[in-house]
């Protein structure tokens, strides 16, 4: 009997801890996955430029968010802070499981000293958050530090539909 029941309680834990043992991460919010980068320019629909801290005279910043596994249509937002606060908000449609989006922010020569940009879900909690610099000295180099003019904010799906085009929506970001 004692070899039986060892043997049921082993069948037992093996079968209680194997879905710990194969977990995935947390889910961010509505979504499984959310990534970011603050960069320079958008270059087919990825970041470029992407760093931590820029120079003063980088004129504009995009911030590149790309939501994984949204079961429905949804929303995020990016809220842009400097220095504890809100330069901009935006809001951005999450239309598909895997989507790409982004925002852009000018960014006055004047405005140096620690930024953020928040990921919002349509709940307003946040969902990630990620800190950068603008130093008071000019950029390495310019040529990279400067972004070419981009329809803002822009967003479709990572695998556009046969049936229908991305869309790109124009929202204003910034009061500036």
């Amino acid at each position: 009997m004692s070899l039986r029941f060892a043997f049921l309680l082993l069948v037992t834990l093996t079968l209680l801890a194997a879905p710990c043992l194969g977990q995935e991460a947390a889910p961010v919010g509505p979504f499984t996955e959310v990534e970011t980068a603050v960069c320079t320019a958008i270059e087919e629909r990825q970041p470029a430029g992407t760093a931590l801290s820029f120079g003063s005279d980088v004129g504009q910043l995009f911030f590149w968010t790309k939501c994984i596994g949204a079961t429905d249509t949804t929303a995020i937002q990016h809220v842009w802070v400097r220095e504890g606060e809100t330069m901009a908000t935006v809001d951005l449609p999450v239309r598909s499981s895997a989507w790409r989006t982004w925002s852009s922010k000018q960014i006055l020569p004047s405005w140096t000293g620690n930024w953020e940009v928040r990921v919002l879900d349509a709940g307003g909690n946040i969902i990630k958050a990620v800190a950068f610099k603008i130093e008071a000295e000019p950029a390495e180099s310019p040529a990279e530090a400067v972004a070419e003019p981009e329809a803002e904010p822009a967003e479709e799906p990572v695998e556009e539909p046969v049936e229908e085009p991305a869309e790109e929506v124009e929202t204003e970001t910034d009061s500036l």
